[in-house]
């Protein structure tokens, strides 16, 4: 546990050197999270301008539907975007915001199909959630644990279809089945970096909620404006902890996807980080260590 919890730490802190050295890394999130902002206003303003929140029809279903593709669309596009600026910073190449965009847009068509499907499944996975929510007792706990893991299966055996997609330029087919196998190859199936990740994400957004707290609880005396500028640095540290936490994620999936491929750890990353990252599920995979 507690060599899990440094050396996520110690991941975090190789994956910032990255962002440091190619700061504009960042800005690919801010597009998505702006992308996605404007399609749900976009949403909204046809929803209360047609009334169709006072109804619930096919058509307004399909329209949900239709919002929640675009939402993955931008999101994948844009991420998309970042894993290919990443791996060509990792391959020891100068990247920037142009030539991520480039390497995501030769791909559109993919990630399109790509984004269907993955909108498709997260939200049959969301309403089964949610209706093993409504139904309550032992059953629906059972239910939303066994959602849970499928949520978490599919996520794992879809790992590494972006880079796949954007830097080998794979058929989506393919790359789904060359995912599923790098994975079970390489790692096995017990993924550990999606814990320590995880583990400093909510270091990071308990520390921004206690300091919000400390400024709205000394600014408070300042009247409403004291108030309102507590809460709006607050929004600010959240939303910054969020987007570094997502670029480091995306550089993070790079280094993974390159060692996979190649079985080399990118120079920018030390050895027993990348490799100590994941538990290795048979003798064979430890002796390949």
């Amino acid at each position: 546990m507690f060599d899990t919890i440094r050396r996520s730490f110690r991941l975090v802190k190789v994956c910032l050197h990255v962002l440091a050295v190619d700061k504009e890394l960042v800005l690919f999130p801010i597009f998505s999270s702006i992308g996605v902002v404007l399609v749900l206003l976009t949403f909204v303003g046809v929803g209360v301008g047609s009334g169709a929140f006072n109804r619930i029809g096919a058509a307004d279903l399909v329209v949900v539907f239709v919002f929640y593709v675009l939402a993955y669309f931008i999101i994948i596009f844009f991420n998309s975007a970042l894993v290919f600026a990443a791996h060509e910073r990792l391959a020891g190449g100068d990247p920037n915001i142009r030539s991520g965009l480039e390497g995501a847009s030769r791909r559109i068509g993919t990630i399109l199909v790509w984004a269907l499907i993955a909108a498709t499944v997260g939200l049959i996975l969301n309403i089964l959630s949610n209706q093993a929510r409504e139904r309550g007792g032992v059953t629906g706990f059972i239910s939303e644990i066994i959602i849970s893991l499928l949520g978490a299966a599919w996520t794992l055996t879809t790992y590494f279809i972006v880079p796949l997609m954007v830097i080998e330029q794979r058929p989506l087919g393919d790359a789904f089945k060359t995912s599923l196998s790098m994975l079970r190859r390489t790692w096995g199936e017990q993924v550990v970096a999606g814990f320590g990740l995880g583990l400093v994400a909510l270091v990071a957004y308990i520390a921004a909620g206690v300091v919000t707290v400390l400024l709205l609880i000394i600014l408070s005396s300042l009247g409403a404006v004291g108030i309102i500028t507590a809460v709006v640095i607050g929004v600010v540290l959240f939303a910054s902890v969020f987007l570094i936490l997502t670029t480091v994620e995306g550089i993070y999936k790079a280094a993974l996807y390159n060692y996979a491929t190649n079985g080399e750890v990118p120079s920018l990353f030390p050895d027993d980080v990348i490799r100590g990252a994941f538990r290795a599920r048979d003798r064979e995979i430890v002796r390949d260590f």
